[in-house]
C-alpha cells in the first residue's frame, strides 16, 4: 500500500466505527445514539459530523452541547472530538471566539450552549449533533428551536444525531417514539477492547445491578421521571398501576373535568363507582373553544346526563362565544350541570389531592382507560422546572392534567371538601 492509502485507513471512521457507531440506512430524520459510559457516543458524533462536512461544500451545520466547556472539551478538543479524529489535511479551524469550526472545503459549525436556548433561532442549516442531550437544563426549548432551523435542502434530507446517556426526560421519549427517528442502544461493554481492563473491574462492577447502573452502563431509561409532578401515578396495569382497560361506562352521570385554554381545551370524562373515579375518555381540541367541546362532548356521549367540573375561572371568563357568554353559561346552555368550588384552590393542593387518589395508602382509587391517552402521556411527562417546584408549562402537559385536578377536586376531595358553587340543569 502507498503511503497516502495507509493515511486514507488511519483516518476513515468507516473502518474504524463498529457497526452501531455508523450511521444507519433508511430516510430517517433523528438518530438517537442512546449508550452507557465509555461505549464511544461522542467519537460516534464527531464521526459523522465530519462525514456531513465533507460531503457538501459550504454546509452549515449545529453543534449543541449542555454547556460551552462541554463542546470544547468533548466535542472538539477531547479523545473523541473532531480535532483529534481527523484527518490533518480536512481538520477544520477551531475559532473559539466566534464559536465556529470552518472546514477547509468551506462547511462550518457554529457551536452552541443548550443553556442559551435563544441562539438556535439564527441557525438554518440540514445537519445538528446534540451531545448528552438528556442532561440539558433546557432540552425542549433547545429542540424546537432547532426544529425552525432545520429547513435547508440537502443532498438527501435534513438530519439530526443524538448522543446521549439516558435520562427519563419527557421530549426523549417523544422523539423515541416518532416513525422518523431510529434508535441505536449500546452498553459501556461493546467498547471494552478500547478502554481500560481496570475500569471495568474495579468501576463498573461496583454498580452492575443497581438503578444507577442501568441507566450509566446499560442505558436503560428508568421508570420515573426525573422532576414528575404525579409521582404517584404508574403507567403499570391495575391493581400495580393505574392504567385499567376492564373500566366500563356504566351508564351514570357523566363527570367531566375541563380545562379552559382555547389551545388546546383539555376535557376529561369519568364515571363514579362507589368511591372510585374511572377515567374513561381523554381528549384535547386544539385552537378551540367551549361551543367546540360542547358538541364534541355530546357527539361522543349523546343523550347523557353530563355534570362538568371545570376551572373554577370559567365563571367570569369570555370564551371566542358571543359577548356576554361565559365558559360557564355555554355549559348551562348546552343543558350541562356545573359543579365547581367558588374559589380555584392553589396548584399545590388540587395536585396532591389527584396524588392521592391515583395512590394513597397502597390503594388506587382512580383508574384511567388506555383510550384517555393524552392524559396518560400527560400524567407521565409533566414536570417541574429544574431546581424548582414550577410546573414546566412548555410542554402543553399541564391543561389536560389540570382538567383532571379540577374533577378530582370537587368530587373526589380527599383532602378537605370543597366550597361548591353549583348549578343544576336537568
Amino acid at each position: 500500500m502507498s503511503d497516502a492509502q495507509v493515511e486514507i485507513m488511519r483516518w476513515d471512521w468507516r473502518l474504524h466505527g463498529r457497526l452501531k457507531q455508523l450511521a444507519p440506512p433508511g430516510d430517517w430524520v433523528t438518530w438517537e445514539v442512546r449508550a452507557g459510559r465509555g461505549f464511544g457516543k461522542t467519537r460516534t458524533g464527531s464521526g459523522w459530523v465530519h462525514e456531513r462536512a465533507m460531503e457538501v461544500p459550504g454546509r452549515w451545520i449545529a453543534m449543541i452541547a449542555k454547556n460551552p466547556a462541554d463542546a470544547r472539551d468533548y466535542m472538539i478538543e477531547g479523545p473523541g472530538g473532531l480535532l483529534k479524529n481527523t484527518r490533518p489535511r480536512d481538520r477544520p479551524i477551531y475559532q473559539s471566539t466566534m464559536r465556529r469550526l470552518t472546514w477547509p472545503n468551506g462547511t462550518w459549525a457554529t457551536i452552541y450552549s443548550a443553556e442559551e436556548p435563544d441562539q438556535l433561532r439564527g441557525f438554518s442549516g440540514d445537519t445538528a449533533w446534540l451531545d448528552e442531550f438528556a442532561k440539558w437544563r433546557n432540552p425542549r426549548e433547545c429542540w424546537d428551536n432547532l426544529q425552525f432551523g432545520m429547513r435547508e435542502a440537502s443532498s438527501d434530507q435534513p438530519r439530526i444525531l443524538i448522543t446521549s446517556t439516558p435520562r427519563p426526560i419527557p421530549i426523549l421519549t417523544e422523539i423515541e417514539e416518532k416513525p422518523t427517528t431510529v434508535v441505536v442502544i449500546g452498553s459501556s461493554y461493546e467498547n471494552r477492547a478500547n478502554l481500560a481492563p481496570t475500569w471495568f473491574a474495579d468501576i463498573l462492577s461496583a454498580y452492575e445491578g443497581t438503578e444507577l447502573g442501568r441507566q450509566e452502563i446499560h442505558a436503560e431509561i428508568l421508570d420515573e421521571i426525573e422532576g414528575q409532578v404525579y409521582t404517584s401515578f404508574s403507567r403499570l396495569t391495575f391493581p400495580a398501576g393505574n392504567i385499567d382497560p376492564t373500566i366500563e361506562d356504566t351508564g351514570a352521570e357523566l363527570l367531566i373535568g375541563q380545562d379552559f385554554n382555547v389551545n388546546p381545551m383539555a376535557t376529561v370524562v369519568a364515571v363514579r363507582c362507589g368511591d372510585e373515579c374511572h377515567v374513561i375518555d381523554g381528549f384535547e381540541l386544539k385552537a378551540s373553544n367551549t361551543d367546540a367541546v360542547v358538541t364534541e362532548i355530546k357527539r361522543r356521549y349523546p343523550g347523557r346526563r353530563i355534570v362538568v367540573c371545570p376551572d373554577p375561572s370559567g365563571k367570569a371568563r369570555k370564551t371566542s362565544a358571543p359577548v356576554g357568554q361565559t365558559d360557564y353559561t355555554i355549559l348551562q346552555r348546552a343543558g350541562f350541570s356545573v359543579r365547581a368550588p367558588h374559589k380555584a384552590p392553589l396548584v399545590e393542593d388540587r395536585v396532591n389531592n389527584t396524588q392521592a387518589m391515583l395512590c394513597q395508602a397502597g390503594r388506587r382509587r382512580l383508574r384511567i382507560h388506555p383510550k384517555a391517552a393524552p392524559l396518560i402521556k400527560a400524567l407521565t411527562g409533566l414536570t417541574y422546572k429544574e431546581g424548582t417546584n414550577e410546573r414546566d408549562k412548555s410542554t402543553g402537559f399541564d391543561h389536560i392534567s389540570d382538567a383532571l385536578d379540577y374533577l378530582q377536586w370537587q368530587e373526589f376531595n380527599v383532602l378537605r371538601p370543597p366550597t361548591t358553587f353549583s348549578t343544576v340543569h336537568m
